[in-house]
């Protein structure tokens, strides 16, 4: 480790458990979707799912400072610098957060996941499948949610692609984003002061939203 470079936990338990149970679920989704003798399991999953990213959105109001919104969303201004200098910026330590690029993606993704859990409650096939909230709605309705939730997910799948892409490339550059994720430390210079909620707090919200989504929509 060089001089002045310290090791510093970064990312808080929540975070990073939630990073696990999000690849998980996408991969049983992923396997489960599409399988008539799978519909049930996958609609389960889907709202276990659905709560963990909500969960992760009141965790951006609420949770570590560097988890929130506010800290790694740059404005468009930063951002576009960030673009014009890419290959400048990144050489550059990216400190305890995204870079301005990566804070963007992370929300889209955020926001894609959401949109295909709650389109997925207003699904409705025809045939094998309906959703717990498809009778709500009209059945022309229920059938464009369908095609949505479907089309996200083909968008969802070139995100991922992405995302992994960007984490093997900043390896070669010698930053290991997914080691740091997993212990939630990073080695940085100088030591950041980041104020970090514990991450019980995250489960507990977590456990109450799968709570109440599974009796609403169960």
């Amino acid at each position: 480790m060089n001089k002045g470079v310290v090791l510093v936990k970064v990312w808080d338990g929540f975070i990073r458990g939630f990073h696990g149970l999000l690849i998980i679920g996408i991969l049983c989704l992923w396997f489960t979707g599409g399988k008539p003798e799978y519909v049930d399991l996958h609609q389960q999953i889907g709202v276990l799912m659905l709560s963990l990213v909500l969960t992760r959105f009141i965790w951006g109001f609420i949770g570590s400072e560097n988890a929130r919104f506010s800290y790694f969303i740059s404005s468009p201004k930063a951002t576009l610098n960030y673009i014009k200098n890419f290959k400048s910026e990144t050489q550059k330590d990216l400190g305890v957060t995204h870079n301005p690029l990566g804070g963007w993606s992370v929300l889209l993704m955020l926001v894609i996941i959401l949109s295909q859990g709650i389109t997925g409650l207003f699904t409705d096939d025809g045939i094998f499948f309906r959703g717990p909230l498809a009778p709500w709605v009209s059945t022309d309705l229920a059938y464009t949610l369908t095609s949505i939730h479907h089309s996200l997910w083909s968008v969802l799948k070139i995100l991922i692609i992405l995302h992994i892409s960007a984490i093997i490339a900043y390896r070669f550059l010698g930053k290991p984003l997914a080691m740091a994720m997993i212990h939630g430390k990073k080695a940085i210079s100088p030591a950041p002061q980041v104020r970090l909620v514990s991450g019980w707090w995250g489960y507990l919200l977590l456990a109450v939203n799968a709570a109440w989504l599974t009796w609403l929509l169960g």
